[in-house]
């Protein structure tokens, strides 16, 4: 990656893992952080990578394709399950399958690895403020045991976590502020990604099915798509047509 002029040094205070076996990559990317002030942790294997997800305070993790111990399908889920932070997965085959598997896999954002590093940057600075926000917690009470604490970064059924992706938050919160009501793709689109005007549609799809999963297995109705519309909450005894 050469590095352009115009990259900020605003993100001091926030730190990225960067996890791959392919030093060059690795100093590609940490270079990349560093000139935007970033401070960068390495991990040059997946069994180091959950160890330091956990205990190093990292605020993002970046993961690459080519780790000698774990695939970044197999390694990102773990990391999910260990630390609720945001992942961008670098693939350098960032065809619609590879891309849609890296999502399915829990990643929040891919990137190509060939993307110049402003790219990289945005991409990193995007999710951390979805992570890092603090909007309003939904205060009024929501059907069927759902609570959703934008501040805290939580949600829960009945008391029973979700353990959402910083991306399937955003799009439970928008949705639950509808009660029920179905909110059209494009409000979706605007509140995964806000930084990101051309998004594929596809992940977005991606993302609402893993959300739903995560609802429906803790005991939720979950949610209802309204074909070429949008989505909505499904509510325990309501008209499904609606």
């Amino acid at each position: 990656m050469t590095q352009p002029s115009g990259i900020g040094r605003s993100d001091a205070r926030s730190r990225a893992l960067v996890v791959d076996s392919d030093p060059a990559r690795v100093g590609a990317l940490v270079h990349a952080l560093g000139e935007a002030g970033f401070e960068a942790i390495t991990a040059y294997r997946a069994t180091v990578a959950l160890v330091r997800a956990s205990e190093e305070g990292a605020d993002i993790v970046i993961v690459g394709d080519r780790l000698d111990d774990a695939s970044a399908i197999e390694l990102i889920p773990r990391l999910v399950g260990r630390a609720r932070i945001p992942i961008l997965a670098v693939t350098s085959r960032p065809d619609e399958a590879s891309i849609v598997a890296l999502l399915d896999a829990g990643a929040d954002d891919v990137i190509g690895a060939a993307s110049r590093p402003l790219e990289l940057v945005a991409r990193v600075r995007a999710l951390l403020r979805r992570s890092q926000a603090t909007s309003p917690s939904v205060g009024v009470p929501l059907p069927d045991g759902l609570r959703v604490d934008e501040g805290r970064r939580e949600a829960s059924v009945f008391g029973r976590p979700l353990g959402l992706t910083p991306t399937e938050l955003e799009l439970l919160a928008v949705v639950a502020s509808r009660r029920g009501d179905v909110v059209d793709h494009r409000t979706l689109m605007r509140a995964a990604w806000p930084d990101r005007p051309d998004a594929d549609p596809d992940l977005l799809r991606t993302h609402l099915t893993h959300l739903n999963a995560k609802l429906v297995a803790v005991g939720h109705p979950g949610l209802r798509n309204v074909r070429s519309t949008g989505y909505g909450l499904r509510i325990a005894g309501a008209d499904p047509l609606a």
